[in-house]
């Protein structure tokens, strides 16, 4: 699917901040701070590409959805190949060959997790606007 850059920015800072909460407090402050607001941008950089690794693959494999007013919505099937096809993308870098031999058990919690980080960073993307509706304002 096709996403504006700042959706996509929004997406995948949404994943890297939700990880980044998630993690031990122990963790958390030896990265640099206690919440996601605390760190300083370079702190957050790695946490970011690394977010931006997992997410853009797989939102580019979302399928074409235009919807305008609101965020796409989607399946769990859609979400699911989507978490699928970016990860035996990631698995055919390593190798060729790597995702078909995965075990199935890991291949089902990975496609879950997948899933999962998928729809976080579609849900807090911002309402999507008309192109064709653009407004430009006087002062311009």
């Amino acid at each position: 699917m096709k996403f504006t850059e700042r959706e996509m920015t929004v997406a995948v800072e949404a994943v890297a901040a939700r990880s980044f909460e998630a993690l031990p407090r122990l963790l958390r402050s030896r990265a640099g701070g206690t919440s996601w607001d605390t760190l300083s941008k370079g702190d957050r950089y790695p946490l970011l590409a690394a977010a931006g690794d997992l997410v853009l693959p797989a939102l580019v494999a979302l399928p074409e959805r235009p919807t305008v007013g609101a965020t796409p919505a989607f399946t769990d099937e859609e979400y699911e190949a989507a978490a699928e096809e970016a990860l035996r993308q990631r698995a055919d870098r390593s190798g060729p060959g790597t995702w078909d031999e995965t075990s199935e058990r890991k291949r089902r919690k990975a496609l879950a997790a997948g899933a999962a980080v998928l729809r976080i960073a579609v849900t807090a993307m911002p309402v999507r606007q008309d192109p064709d509706a653009l407004v430009v304002p006087d002062h311009l």
